[in-house]
């Protein structure tokens, strides 16, 4: 089973992540949610994001290194939107990590200093088209990664996954959590190559 660290999006560690998070645990997974936010939420986008300025991404990723350091068997990151940074970010730096999936979000391994670990398994996962994450940002990381699995979910919300947010899709996030867990299942297996569940 994996030990998770888990990074929530800009509208703060929502209900809906919580469940996500309980439900991982019922299967038998480790799974911690650093709360960047102390507790907020924020149901308006934008009153999120602004939120999270105000905070300042160092702070973002002061967290993310604060529950690195506590949960120091945690060997699989998983970020949503604003959580994808931190979770890339450990994933390229702390060797322990063996898995990092990233939900809403991609950058180039350049942004995080160094290249990608060719042992770490990545899974991305976006709606298509999405106004916060371009193609061309998840396009630049899977030529870094070639062997990335990159699943593109067309004509769905930002944050199809989660269901307090607007942009909720059942069927589609049903979809993403059977990825996710058959993912995590190939992790604990040692063969976490490309998935054959169909789109």
């Amino acid at each position: 089973m994996a030990e998770i660290l888990l990074f929530h999006h800009a509208h703060g560690l929502t209900e809906g992540l919580c469940s996500l998070a309980d439900r991982l645990r019922a299967e038998g997974h480790t799974v911690h949610t650093p709360d960047v936010y102390a507790g907020l939420t924020f149901p308006s986008l934008d009153d999120g994001i602004a939120h999270a300025e105000r905070i300042g991404h160092d702070a973002v990723l002061e967290v993310a290194a604060r529950a690195a350091r506590e949960h120091r068997r945690a060997d699989v990151v998983l970020g949503f939107s604003m959580g994808t940074g931190p979770a890339q970010h450990l994933a390229q730096h702390l060797r322990r990590v063996r898995g990092c999936l990233l939900m809403g979000g991609a950058s180039t391994t350049e942004m995080h200093g160094s290249s990608w670990r060719r042992n770490v398994a990545l899974q991305v996962h976006v709606a298509d088209p999405d106004d916060w994450c371009s193609a061309d940002e998840v396009g630049a990381l899977e030529r870094e990664v070639p062997e990335a699995e990159i699943y593109r979910y067309r004509d769905k919300g930002h944050m199809f996954v989660d269901p307090t947010l607007r942009d909720y899709d059942a069927d589609a996030a049903d979809l993403f959590e059977d990825r996710l867990d058959d993912w995590l299942a190939r992790l604990d297996a040692g063969r976490a190559e490309p998935s054959r569940v169909a789109l």
